[in-house]
């Protein structure tokens, strides 16, 4: 056992001190943790920021146990195997959301707090075996820096390209941690996450201002072709999906307007589906209401002046323009940022004006029919993209609230793409994967088998006062056991534990652990960690992916002492 202790304290040790490494020999900033905590600070000047209060190693599973009715299990069986249109599929997604909100926030960091949790969520990813730096160089000339996650499995497999947000580099910030945790770890899938066009890393690479959606979402458009077409491992493709996050949900609004535009040789679309997280619909608006925020507009505005004068070392194009007599203060940044941009693009040849290039960055100017199957996943409590201005105008808007193709998720939490914070992570991996999946009929079929092996461990029998409340797996680094702990509530383990009944987050429960061989668990796809990183991938793997089930459902919410491991393949 000692082994065992000291494995999991070393765990906690590496994870606590993962530092994200640059393969271009630059200082990684990571600036979307700055920008929440000093969002934060400016809430809250009186009141210190401790560190590491926050800081979690996320492992898959909702952020308390969950009722059996609201498992986000229950939702996932309700897509699967359904051949669902994409109508169907956002009908489904809101009744569930609107059965089970309530359940999976309570408790859940809301607001400002859950955004720095956001922020403070662990992953080391580069130390993952099988992830790695992964660099696209398209036939203009253009560079694009990513990160390539691979499963070990070569079968054809859905591959998600995810574009990230306003100066986001391809590193391990808080956004690529939390969805490629979704995307990789929980998910069946391929991906890779693209480093935005405001990232240092692409402007080190390309020497140019270039932002917005009309640019970045025929670039992921352009990405998906050379997957499909040029990459060495293209036969590992069996559909390819785009998402993105923040700035890079404008990729992903113009990325599935240009879908049904620009197609491949053989007449195919590129993308199967995309996903728009909390974006910007439309750009100006959007810059002006940013920058106009009291506190959110003061943050902003002094990141982006700093982001300006380093990212002048390495751009040729308009380098004279981000001198810091010609920056401009706040109010002023959003024009600024027209003019940056409409004269990188005259001097690239491309005819521009400010007002023309905002144009092109406002999806509604976009005339034709999306029909391309886009979500757009966004949160009402958004303080940094404007939700009435952005996801809500197309909640609204008649066209596409009929559109057999397009539909929004808006819920009431999240704030600016902190899902995984407010409704947990097997919630947020759920709606992720479920949209692919469902848009994924060539592999969708056989991920939805499920396969089962009794559990051999012994289970003494649960007093009548105790009922199973979860159930949860933990991998260590090169240890050959995994650890499954088992969370029950005895309704006499306190003065008010039968008041508040089992779901209630209250003290009325305990722990019981049992340590498993990895060998026994082979079939179900475990293997020995090789690091830390594939550690923690591999607990959030099987919390996602396995479920402790009785004769008529779930073991959770019953006081069985015999049950079954019920799986799915394909994550491995």
């Amino acid at each position: 056992m000692t082994s065992k202790i000291l494995s999991i304290a070393m765990s906690a040790f590496l994870c606590s001190h993962a530092v994200a490494q640059s393969k271009i020999g630059l200082p990684v900033v990571d600036l979307e943790t700055q920008f929440y905590q000093e969002i934060t600070r400016s809430e809250n000047p009186e009141k210190p920021t401790i560190q590491g209060i926050f800081e979690e190693v996320p492992d898959g599973l909702s952020n308390k146990d969950i009722q059996p009715d609201c498992d986000p299990r229950r939702f996932e069986d309700s897509i699967l195997g359904k051949n669902l249109t994409t109508a169907k599929y956002f009908q489904a997604a809101r009744k569930y959301f609107e059965k089970c909100s309530r359940e999976l926030t309570s408790g859940s960091w809301l607001g400002i707090p859950g955004l720095l949790k956001f922020s403070k969520f662990q992953y080391p990813f580069f130390s993952h075996p099988q992830v790695k730096e992964f660099t696209v160089k398209l036939p203009s000339g253009v560079r694009v820096p990513g990160i390539l996650a691979l499963k070990q499995d070569p079968r054809p497999r859905p591959l998600v390209i995810v574009k990230c947000g306003v100066f986001c580099s391809a590193a391990q910030g808080p956004s690529l941690k939390s969805y490629l945790m979704h995307l990789f770890d929980q998910s069946p899938f391929n991906v890779l996450l693209l480093a935005n066009q405001t990232g240092m890393d692409y402007i080190y690479l390309n020497k140019m201002v270039t932002m917005g959606g009309w640019s970045e979402g025929y670039e992921g458009l352009e990405v998906g072709k050379w997957m499909l077409t040029k990459w060495e491992h293209k036969d590992r493709i069996s559909s390819v999906h785009f998402m993105g996050i923040s700035l890079g949900g404008n990729a992903a609004v113009m990325g599935a307007a240009f879908n049904d535009k620009y197609l491949l040789e053989s007449g195919k679309k590129i993308f199967n589906s995309v996903t728009a997280i909390c974006p910007v619909v439309s750009l100006k608006p959007t810059l002006d209401n940013l920058y106009g925020g009291q506190v959110v507009g003061r943050v902003f505005a002094k990141m982006t002046k700093e982001h300006f004068s380093e990212a002048r070392n390495y751009i040729q194009d308009v380098p004279e323009m981000l001198t810091d007599d010609k920056i401009p203060s706040r109010t002023g940044l959003a024009d600024f940022i027209g003019d940056l941009n409409s004269t990188s693009l005259q001097r690239r040849g491309i005819a521009s004006t400010p007002q023309s290039y905002f144009k092109s960055n406002n999806f509604w100017n976009w005339k034709e029919e999306v029909k391309t199957p886009l979500m757009v996943w966004a949160s009402k409590d958004d303080m940094v993209v404007n939700n009435r201005i952005n996801a809500q105008v197309i909640e609204q808007n008649d066209f596409y609230e009929k559109s057999p193709w397009v539909g929004v998720l808006n819920l009431k939490y999240g704030n600016h793409c902190g899902f995984s914070s407010a409704y947990g992570f097997a919630a947020s991996a759920a709606v992720l994967r479920t949209f692919v999946l469902n848009h994924s009929p060539e592999f969708v079929n056989s991920y939805s088998v499920q396969q089962e092996v009794p559990w051999n461990y012994g289970f003494k029998k649960l007093p009548i006062q105790s009922i199973h409340l979860g159930q949860s797996f933990n991998f260590y680094s090169q240890s050959e056991e995994a650890k499954v702990t088992f969370r029950i509530y005895n309704s006499q383990g306190g003065e008010s534990c039968y008041e508040k009944g089992p779901w209630d987050l209250n003290t009325c429960s305990y722990a019981k652990d049992f340590w498993i061989p990895i060998k026994d668990l082979k079939a179900l796809g475990a293997r020995v960690p090789r690091t830390e990183a594939e550690a923690q991938s591999i607990t959030r793997e099987f919390n996602t992916k396995v479920e402790f089930r009785v004769k008529n459902g779930p073991l959770s919410g019953t006081n069985s002492n015999e049950f079954v491991l019920r799986w799915r393949h394909g994550f491995e």
